[in-house]
């Protein structure tokens, strides 16, 4: 039986041994790009925006705020899924301004923090949730119906948004169908099922009645017999 020298068993254990360490540094190379941005990563990015001359927007903490410009910016939300395979965050932005509007949009933000967007939800909405399923980003909302104001929107919808060929796009908008309220009927009293306009005398009423009735008769007799008199 032949023994391998010390130096070879030596220099086999250290080329494992570094084979491992590569292993492991390309792994957690891999795992890193592949990681999802974090939240105070996104709370202070930069995004694209019409809004600004610059078409930028840098937030600190999640604002932003130019007066001269008369830009504010703050960041709403962000929710955290997988789209195409790839870990991603849709970040909720909502801008004024300097008038009454308040404009929501969303972007696309992936491990190399370099957005995609903005897509355009809409003004001043109202209970905005955001999904990501099947690679899709679901938008539900309160917005405006075809007759509301701006100020007063009260219809519940969703939007349905895309990454197609590096850009952001909404692909479908629906309102829900909302039934209209059931007709008030007029409260009944007594027997159910009879209306308070239509309902038939109680016994103590009929009674009450007929006594009327037959005192009027009296009285029209006793007037007639004292005229012949």
């Amino acid at each position: 039986m032949r023994l391998s020298h010390p130096t070879t068993a030596f220099r086999g254990v250290a080329a494992a041994l570094i084979g491992a360490t590569l292993g492991l540094v390309l792994l957690s190379g891999a795992s890193a790009q592949a990681a999802a941005p974090t939240l105070q990563q996104l709370r202070n990015a930069t995004y694209p925006t019409p809004y600004r001359a610059s078409k930028s927007i840098t937030l600190v903490d999640g604002k932003f705020d130019s007066v001269a410009e008369h830009v504010n910016m703050t960041f709403v939300d962000a929710t955290f899924g997988t789209l195409n395979g790839t870990p991603i965050a849709v970040v909720h932005t909502a801008t004024n301004t300097g008038g009454s509007g308040v404009f929501s949009e969303i972007y696309l933000v992936d491990g190399s923090l370099k957005p995609f967007g903005p897509g355009f939800l809409g003004d001043r909405l109202k209970n905005v949730k955001i999904q990501i399923v099947d690679n899709k980003i679901l938008v539900d909302m309160i917005t405006q119906g075809p007759t509301e104001p701006l100020c007063c929107g009260t219809a519940p919808a969703r939007q349905t948004w895309e990454l197609q060929n590096g850009a952001l796009v909404r692909t479908s908008q629906t309102f829900a169908q909302i039934q209209p309220p059931a007709p008030v009927r007029p409260a009944a009293t007594g027997n159910a099922g009879v209306d308070a306009t239509t309902r038939e005398p109680a016994s103590g009423e009929r009674a009450l009645l007929l006594l009327a009735v037959a005192g009027l008769v009296v009285l029209v007799r006793s007037g007639s017999v004292a005229r012949h008199r």
